[in-house]
């Protein structure tokens, strides 16, 4: 089938956005239409129609499905179409996803459908406990607890700080270690940030290769690499996290130990 021509007075550019808007789902039609109203509204019928690159039905039809949503008002008769306030309200209760591991979430993914591996994002709290932040595998009742307390992990997080990020830590825990024990991690601390190679630790008797993070903002992490076989094949789990070194060295600041996190 020949693709069809711009009419009279129609640039390419226009035809092929009324050929996508035509194309697109009637979800994510009701989904860009409220972002035109968003960025435009108020906003009359007609301009809306033009933004969406739809017939005129289609528009009606589309904002009567937000209107009875409860989605959108209409103003100065019914001849323009703004957000309902109610919106905001929605909006400004919504979890939102954290923009300074998005990309790291994102190429989590891709990295778990090019390889035979699950990948865990580790970031730690107020409370000096590691939180699971992202993760590639399926978060079911039947799967297994993730261990938090791993001392592997928080190593990582720790190694991933900058040197006042880490004393406001050492600090913060301070009242809750031994003296010898706080300087032994200190030590311990001392002796993996001037070892650069290879980056990651191994953990669980090697079935974890567990990596330092700092996200995009400076948050220090620890990412996690385990085998989707369960049997941890080390050559497995190396061969992910070279290639997450490579996807992920330009999305955050310091990665499997590059760049100074010091």
């Amino acid at each position: 089938m020949s693709a069809s021509k711009p009419g009279p007075g129609t640039s390419a550019d226009d035809a092929d956005a009324a050929s996508l808007a035509e194309n697109l789902s009637p979800s994510f039609r009701i989904l860009l239409a409220v972002e035109k109203i968003a960025a435009l509204g108020p906003i009359t019928y007609e301009a809306l129609r033009l933004e969406l690159g739809v017939s005129k039905t289609a528009t009606w039809r589309l904002v009567a499905t937000l209107k009875d949503a409860g989605w959108v008002r209409l103003r100065h008769g019914g001849r323009v179409i703004e957000l309902d306030h109610r919106l905001d309200d929605l909006f400004a209760t919504a979890h939102f996803a954290d923009q300074e591991f998005a990309s790291v979430a994102d190429t989590m993914t891709a990295l778990g459908e090019s390889h035979a591996v699950h990948l865990d994002l580790f970031v730690m709290n107020a409370r000096g406990e590691l939180d699971l932040h992202e993760t590639t595998r399926r978060m079911t009742a039947a799967a297994h607890p993730i261990d938090t307390q791993d001392e592997v992990l928080m190593l990582a997080v720790r190694r991933a700080m900058t040197a006042p990020q880490l004393e406001r830590h050492l600090q913060q825990v301070d009242q809750t270690m031994e003296p010898e024990a706080l300087r032994a991690l200190r030590r311990t601390l001392q002796r993996v940030k001037s070892d650069s190679a290879p980056g990651y630790t191994w953990s669980h008797e090697g079935r974890f290769l567990v990596v330092p993070v700092r996200g995009s903002m400076g948050t220090p992490a620890a990412l996690r690499f385990s085998s989707r076989s369960g049997a941890g094949r080390a050559d497995e789990l190396v061969a992910a996290f070279e290639d997450m070194n490579q996807r992920a060295r330009h999305i955050v600041e310091t990665f499997a130990g590059m760049g100074d996190a010091a």
